[in-house]
Parts: structure tokens; C-alpha cells; sequence
């Protein structure tokens, strides 16, 4: 791994990180469960991973063609990875941008005590995002 590319341990991760790179170990492989993109239709494979460091545990989603390249007990490293909420619990996703890749750092000890996913996190209320201001035309000018 390059100089750039610093691991954090999984007991440091937060709601709504980016570019996180860790290193973590397969713990267990959940049943791939089949959802469908609400937009297009399109038909996903979805898995629920337990991936732990010496600190602690977390879910982690693995979706696709990344099922069939982990294995449980190996130990791999996610790069560019990020945090998501899902019902108000942390999981770590790859999104469009991460990568999971084999390497031969291997993680023995795991910490099964702390679960990153157990504590349930408010939701990040975003501020409104519809434009306005001084800028903006008269409401008698918009129709």
C-alpha cells in the first residue's frame, strides 16, 4: 500500500465518511438477497458482510460481482470506500468509486465485542437546497 493510502481502524469510522481506506478481515457472509433499483428496475444481488479489525466489527454491503471475489476469513483491503446510514446504522459501502482488493496483510485477532453497526445514529438533517436569494426573479416573472 502506498504512502498516501493511510488504513483507519474500524473502530474510528463515523456516519457519512469518504475516502476511507481499512483493512479488515471476513468475518461472516450473509444470504445474497436480490433488490431492484427504484429508478430503472434494474435487478441487483445484494450481501450483508461482518468485516472486523482488532478494534472492533462492522457491516459492510457488498453488492454484485464483489460477492463472488471475498471469501470468509480473509483478509482484504477496502480503498476509497465511505460509511453510509442504512435504517440509522453504520455500514461500510464502496459506492461507485471504492475498490475491495486481497493482500497478504492478514488480520488473525478480531474484536467481536464492538459493533460499529449496533448504534443507531440520527440522521443528518441537510439544509433546504432550492435556490433563492437576492437573485432570484420575482414569483410574477416564473410563470
Amino acid at each position: 500500500m502506498s504512502e498516501e493510502n493511510k488504513y483507519i481502524k474500524v473502530n474510528e469510522l463515523s456516519p457519512n465518511v469518504r475516502d476511507i481506506n481499512l483493512l479488515a478481515k471476513i468475518v461472516t457472509l450473509g444470504d445474497i438477497r436480490e433488490v431492484s433499483n427504484r429508478n430503472t428496475g434494474e435487478e441487483h444481488k445484494v450481501m450483508d458482510v461482518l468485516i472486523a479489525d482488532d478494534t472492533a466489527k462492522v457491516l459492510y454491503s457488498a453488492w454484485n460481482e464483489q460477492i463472488d471475489t471475498i471469501k470468509e476469513g480473509e483478509t482484504y483491503q477496502f480503498l476509497n470506500a465511505k460509511t453510509i446510514l442504512f435504517r440509522g446504522h453504520i455500514r461500510l459501502s464502496l459506492g461507485r468509486n471504492g475498490t475491495i482488493e486481497e493482500t497478504k496483510e492478514k488480520i488473525d485477532e478480531t474484536n467481536d465485542e464492538l459493533d460499529m453497526s449496533e448504534k443507531e445514529h440520527e440522521y443528518e438533517r441537510r439544509g433546504f437546497r432550492g435556490g433563492g436569494g437576492q437573485n432570484r426573479r420575482p414569483r410574477s416573472d416564473r410563470y
